[in-house]
């Protein structure tokens, strides 16, 4: 189960396209988000705390800018980010990772890096670049949460939605 932002169709679209681009194993577009945090898997009681935490979790809606492909290690994952990401995108991450923290006790093991996975590379060419891209403008107005499903990998049920001010 994890936190996410949920892209509209225009925006899945436009990073299709982008994954076009990119090499490896494209990621179906129906399941492209970006997690603000992960909790795993919880018991019932747990998605209950982190569902009643979630509506007092506010935030203002804002503008993601997408336009960084990038290569990111720990999953050999092939990813559109943001340069410069949004203060409200990085503060609304901050406020559910404490939630997560608080009802699941896991810390985030690694630092907080906003991004839409676009493709899996496997293990990763050193020769591999990312190629350029173009930027893709997000107007995000709510927040998810989420839970993946074992088969087929990869895809994802939303939960719940939580909107921005």
């Amino acid at each position: 189960m994890f936190f996410a932002l949920w892209p509209d169709r225009d925006v899945r679209a436009r990073l299709a396209a982008q994954a076009g681009e990119s090499a490896g194993r494209p990621v179906a577009a129906d399941g492209y988000h970006m997690t603000l945090a992960f909790a795993g898997a919880v018991e019932a009681d747990v998605r209950c705390a982190l569902e009643a935490g979630a509506a007092g979790v506010s935030g203002e809606a804002f503008v993601c800018v997408l336009d960084e492909m990038t290569w990111l290690g720990v999953g050999d994952i092939a990813a559109l980010a943001p340069s410069h990401p949004p203060p409200a995108l990085l503060g609304l991450a901050e406020r559910l990772q404490r939630l997560v923290a608080v009802a699941t006790g896991q810390v985030p093991a690694h630092r907080y890096r906003p991004h839409v996975t676009l493709a899996r590379l496997g293990a990763r060419d050193p020769r591999w670049s990312p190629p350029p891209s173009e930027p893709v403008r997000w107007a995000v107005a709510d927040y998810v949460l989420c839970r993946s499903r074992r088969e087929p990998p990869g895809v994802y049920d939303v939960l719940a939605r939580w909107p921005l001010s």
